[in-house]
């Protein structure tokens, strides 16, 4: 434990995650390229885990093709995301162009009663989470599951239209709320008896006091996010605020804009970086509404994430290395209870796999070239604070 935990610093976590995106490159294949090449180079797209409309739905966004009349999305058969998993950046554009931020496409809405859904946050209010955060990279690899104590808070209230501003009214009120996520609290998710090596305890120790800040919009969109790590914190453990932000974002629901009742579902289309891989990506979320219990809804998610470009820029020993992607297939589910007066769900359980095959520099277009793998997988669960 205590080797592995010294593993992750600043520049050993970027060494790790190269070697392990290059891994196959020469000689002989990996076991885990070989696994590559009979499953997922075979596999097809990826396919939908949910049936009916929504599974429909799902393989539309995967293929392109349109679902029960509707047009696919970038406007027609043949430009939704391509099948082997790679938008060009002229067709990820097209699907969503640069200056959208996300797109919101409501599928069905569900049975009476229907409600408006949208956030109604006291900016003075907080909201404290327990989140159980992994990451693991090209297998067993990468950082142990952490437990993470978060408070959200407004970091200040929107400022309020003077009277008689007349245009600048709607402006003002479509400001977004200014969140910071603070980590009060880190340790591991399990440990054996005697608790971590104190090196370990006190690297964790030092987290308290990180912060991921992010806007949330009045259709409760996360963006904008920026990570600060406390003064005293090991600077390897920068990864691990970016994967808080992923998962924040992930299980945070971008709203309709029209009433939805239970069994609605809505398809979300916006732009993210995958963690672990630092790879941009163009992601399609479908959120479906499972129950309504007074404010309280739970909905489902499910996730396709495809690559915005070919090329994959990655920090080397002697400088940038860029690999091309030859196919990437990213999926993802998970569950959660969202309330108008929360920052962030009150209770999830999701799970965000990635796995691409790579081709090494100056390969691309050689036939025959070797390939390599590269999987990455987070996993978080959020859950309110135990009782004292």
């Amino acid at each position: 434990m205590h080797t592995r935990w010294r593993g992750i610093t600043a520049s050993t976590f970027a060494a790790v995650a190269l070697a392990g995106l290059v891994a196959g490159c020469d000689g002989d294949k990996s076991k885990a390229q070989v696994a590559a090449d009979s499953n997922a180079v075979d596999a097809g797209p990826p396919q939908p885990v949910l049936g009916g409309k929504l599974g429909a739905e799902l393989a539309a966004a995967a293929s392109g093709a349109p679902a029960e009349g509707r047009p696919a999305p970038g406007g027609g058969p043949t430009d939704g995301p391509p099948e082997n998993g790679v938008f060009s950046p002229q067709a990820a554009a097209a699907a969503l162009p640069k200056d959208m931020p996300y797109k919101i496409e409501v599928v069905d809405e569900g049975s009476e009663p229907r409600a408006r859904l949208a956030p109604k946050i006291d900016p003075k209010s907080e909201q404290k989470l327990n989140i159980t955060l992994g990451l693991r990279m090209g297998g067993p690899q990468g950082m142990p599951n952490l437990d993470l104590g978060v408070s959200l808070k407004a970091e200040k209230p929107a400022d309020k239209p003077k009277e008689g501003a007349g245009a600048a009214a709607p402006a003002a009120s479509a400001a977004p709320t200014k969140v910071i996520a603070k980590v009060t609290s880190a340790t591991l998710a399990s440990m054996s008896i005697g608790g971590p090596p104190k090196e370990l305890a006190d690297a964790l120790a030092k987290l308290k006091g990180s912060a991921l800040h992010y806007d949330l919009s009045p259709a409760n969109a996360v963006s904008n996010q920026k990570p600060e790590l406390a003064k005293d914190a090991d600077p390897g453990l920068q990864p691990l605020l970016a994967a808080l932000g992923e998962a924040i974002a992930l299980v945070t629901p971008p709203l309709p804009d029209k009433p939805v009742g239970a069994g609605a579902y809505w398809m979300v289309t916006d732009r993210a970086v995958a963690s672990g891989a630092q790879l941009p990506v163009l992601r399609y979320r479908v959120f479906k509404i499972e129950k309504v219990e007074g404010d309280v809804v739970s909905i489902s998610v499910d996730t396709r994430q495809y690559a915005e470009g070919a090329d994959l820029k990655l920090p080397g020993p002697n400088g940038e290395v860029t690999l091309t992607i030859d196919r990437l297939e990213s999926s993802g589910k998970g569950t959660l209870t969202w309330s108008p007066s929360s920052f962030a769900p009150g209770t999830a359980d999701a799970s965000q796999r990635l796995q691409a095959l790579l081709v090494p520099p100056g390969g691309s277009g050689q036939p025959g070239a070797q390939r390599s793998v590269a999987q990455v997988e987070l996993t978080a669960k959020f859950a309110a604070p135990a009782a004292p």
